[in-house]
């Protein structure tokens, strides 16, 4: 399962402007929780996340595998 997430870096999240937030793109077994989900962001941007500005805001039934994309980098959960 594909998981899109979106969130703020802490410094970010003081603006106004909500379209400033960042995708990531997280492979994971079915029921992933927000918890976890922060858990990774925070160790990927070294602690600079606003907690309350991750989001889940999509799963799909991917297989990352297939999907070539070279802008696409796939953060894996389990």
């Amino acid at each position: 399962m594909i998981y899109l997430v979106t969130y703020k870096k802490k410094a970010e999240a003081l603006q106004l402007d909500s379209r400033l937030k960042r995708l990531i793109f997280i492979e994971a077994k079915d029921g992933l929780t927000l918890d976890k989900v922060i858990v990774l962001i925070k160790k990927l941007t070294e602690d600079a996340v606003e907690d309350s500005s991750v989001q889940i805001i999509g799963q799909k039934n991917w297989d990352p595998a297939k999907i070539n994309t070279p802008g696409i980098r796939f953060h894996k959960l389990d």
